[in-house]
């Protein structure tokens, strides 16, 4: 992979144009809107408030939030198996 050269005295031109390089560049396979909702999953993940997560989101609602930051499985199970933990001890 070659690294990203860029002439800073020129405009990059679109971002959608520079989005694509960079993801060909990079061999990846992903959108741009992908890079979001992994992020505002990963700030849900790391018990980050809604309120913040609302706030860097730009999102107005609740519903809006809950739509693009999912809990992944893994977040569940580890919630899950605490509970039993928590529940065994008493």
């Amino acid at each position: 992979m070659t690294p990203l050269k860029l002439d800073l005295s020129k405009p990059l031109g679109s971002w959608k144009r520079a989005w694509n390089t960079a993801k060909r560049r990079a061999g990846a396979e992903c959108r741009l809107h992908d890079l979001r909702h992994h992020f505002l999953t990963n700030l849900s993940e790391t018990q980050t408030s809604d309120s913040t997560i609302l706030a860097i989101a730009g999102h107005l609602s609740r519903k809006m939030l809950e739509r693009y930051s999912h809990i992944r499985s893994k977040a569940k199970r580890a919630a899950v198996e605490a509970m039993e933990t928590i529940s065994h001890v008493a």
